[in-house]
């Protein structure tokens, strides 16, 4: 997975996220784990970027939030598209879908919980996009 994330994220650039706190707790525990990619990871940590920022300061806030800052939250209120329809839906059924999935090899519905979890994490990343764009839309 380590591979594959650093082979799509390179060395330079800014790399976008939606809770910097959460990711940089991950990923540290991430170069504990795998020590042999710990270098990358502290280069990943120093270039990221908290989409969250302008929300959680209240920069921008829609009643739709409901005094929320989650990307569950502000997708819907800035770019009108959300998680309702998905089968997966949220961060903890993520995980536990993610971690069952992983552990049970004789699940038979394994391939269609790895459908629905590409559903929801490409729906977080494309999520981010549209939220970047209408903010550009705001400061035109």
């Amino acid at each position: 997975m380590l591979e594959n994330l650093k082979s799509r994220i390179g060395d330079s650039g800014d790399v976008i996220v939606f809770n910097k706190t959460f990711e940089n707790n991950v990923l540290r525990m991430l170069a504990e784990d795998f020590p042999e990619h710990k270098n990358w990871i502290e280069n990943v940590l120093g270039r990221i970027v908290d989409l969250a920022v302008p929300f959680k300061s209240f920069y921008y806030y829609s009643p739709k939030q409901k005094g929320q800052y989650s990307i569950k939250k502000v997708l819907p209120s800035i770019a009108g598209k959300g998680y309702s329809g998905l089968e997966i839906s949220n961060g903890g059924d993520a995980s536990m879908q993610f971690f069952y999935s992983n552990i049970k090899h004789e699940l038979e519905d394994a391939e269609n919980i790895r459908k629905n979890l590409l559903k929801y994490c490409g729906l977080d990343t494309e999520g981010m996009v549209w939220i970047i764009d209408e903010l550009k839309k705001l400061v035109g």
